[in-house]
């Protein structure tokens, strides 16, 4: 294990180049369990080198060594109970990010790197933020955006991991594209949706108004899809397909107001949807996902609870819950 001192100095600014170098060799080279460990060892001793604004130094100093200038929404309007579940996924950033970090620093005299500004949002709602060129996005909880300056050359560059909702400025002189995963969506001036989740098995992209075209970004012979108000696109992630269907749901202020919106969702993808906005782990009794996975459920949840919201989900495929604090488990009814 690196000392914790040295980790210390270099979040916060104060190292050498050779310690900068030492530290980045060692990070590149962990998995993300010892360093998780790390840094939560490192936030029970508050007194230590390593305080509890880890998560907005280590973020920042790294992703501006990598990336350049950078946004994160701030740790201090979340709980201490949350900031610690932040600090986890922070501590995974660092690791992902940090072989990019050492490979620009090492090579810093051979490639430029590109600037990107970087979102979070780690809270219960959406989070609203207003780009450069004024295009609004609405950030749905535990998503996250990255954006390349727009400099008026060239398209405009956004990456989605999660949902977002976009009212994008037109500016037909400079295209701005959506990529999420394998999937590109090009706008000019637009309102649509996009469900990006990684764990989930499909990209869904749902036109509002205006115009969109939807392709795989790794494909430049494959024919574009244009999709019209009203039409939404799902793009399967395994077998590179698309299917087009309409909006169940497709009223703007459901997305911007933090309603949980399902427009013919797969179950089990719903419940885990709601399981990261409430901040609880789901178990399956043996079987019983199976029940889940064929089933669809087109609904809107605003004020309900996360018990309210889950007995409801379930009841459609004859399941039910049993919490115990934040471990849920789910059974066939008998």
């Amino acid at each position: 294990m690196i000392d914790k001192a040295l980790l210390g100095k270099y979040f916060d600014g104060t190292c050498t180049p050779q310690e900068e170098q030492q530290v980045l060799r060692y990070l590149a080279g962990q998995d993300h369990q010892e360093f998780i460990s790390l840094m939560e060892q490192s936030w029970e001793l508050p007194a230590d080198n390593i305080g509890e604004d880890i998560t907005r130094r280590m973020l920042t100093q790294l992703e501006m060594k990598t990336y350049g200038r950078k946004q994160v929404i701030p740790i201090e309007r979340a709980s201490r109970k949350w900031r610690k579940s932040w600090l986890r996924v922070a501590a995974a950033v660092v690791l992902m990010v940090t072989g990019t970090t050492y490979w620009f620093i090492t090579n810093r005299n051979h490639t430029a790197p590109i600037t990107w500004t970087t979102i979070y949002n780690d809270h219960n709602n959406p989070e609203l933020a207003v780009l450069p060129d004024n295009s609004k996005v609405w950030l749905a909880p535990g998503s996250k955006l990255s954006y390349t300056p727009f400099t008026g050359k060239g398209q405009r560059s956004i990456k989605l991991d999660g949902e977002a909702f976009f009212d994008v400025a037109q500016n037909a002189s400079q295209p701005f594209v959506v990529y999420t995963g394998k999937l590109a969506t090009r706008v000019l001036g637009t309102t649509f949706n996009i469900e990006a989740y990684p764990h989930e098995a499909a990209v869904r992209v749902s036109l509002v108004s205006g115009l969109v075209t939807v392709a795989s970004a790794d494909s430049a012979d494959q024919m574009a899809t244009r999709l019209h108000p009203g039409d939404v696109m799902d793009y399967e992630k395994s077998s590179h397909t698309f299917k087009r269907q309409q909006i169940k749901i497709s009223d703007p202020q459901e997305w911007t107001s933090g309603s949980l919106v399902f427009n013919d969702l797969p179950l089990t993808d719903a419940v885990q949807r709601v399981a990261a906005r409430y901040h609880l782990v789901i178990h399956y009794a043996k079987g019983t996902q199976s029940a889940l996975s064929d089933k669809k459920i087109t609904a809107i949840f605003r004020k309900e609870s996360s018990s309210e919201i889950l007995n409801n989900i379930l009841f459609i495929s004859n399941c039910y819950m049993q919490q115990r604090g934040e471990d849920i488990t789910v059974y066939n009814m008998p």
